[in-house]
């Protein structure tokens, strides 16, 4: 778990020699301060799955904070090696399954909100559908 200002840069060599498909890194806590090494250090035949909130604290993200770091990342790791994740899980700091549920919620939001953006007729996921939320979307 890197710090919020470590990099991991120079540890991507290493974990790149894993014999792994995917690789889990923080990216939330520290504003994606790495994303440019994890799109160029890391092989093109592994997956990144990022954190994009983080466990770290309270605060539930905007999803326009999770669409801007998702938007970040797709300017150096390609769209189907990108894996969206939490920087960790939410144990550590006590989070209640409600803080947890609101967190993952953000990051779907954000998700679609990215999508949105992006991909204007892209689809409709579950967790960004107003009739299925537990609490009110924003109007966009």
């Amino acid at each position: 778990m890197a710090s919020k200002n470590q990099s991991y840069k120079a540890a991507l060599p290493y974990l790149d020699q894993l014999d792994v498909d995917v690789l889990t890194v923080e990216g939330a806590f520290n504003n994606g301060m790495d994303l440019e090494y994890f799109g160029s250090m890391i092989s093109k035949d592994k997956k990144i799955a990022l954190g994009v909130i983080s466990h770290r604290t309270l605060q539930v993200e905007r999803p326009e904070e999770v669409a801007d770091l998702i938007r970040r990342a797709l300017k150096h790791i390609e769209p189907e090696r990108l894996i969206l994740t939490s920087d960790c899980g939410f144990g550590r700091q006590s989070a209640s399954r409600m803080h947890a549920t609101y967190k993952m919620i953000a990051l779907v939001r954000g998700r679609q909100y990215r999508a949105e953006r992006a991909w204007p007729a892209g689809g409709l996921y579950p967790g960004a559908d107003a009739k299925l939320s537990m609490v009110p979307l924003a109007k966009g």
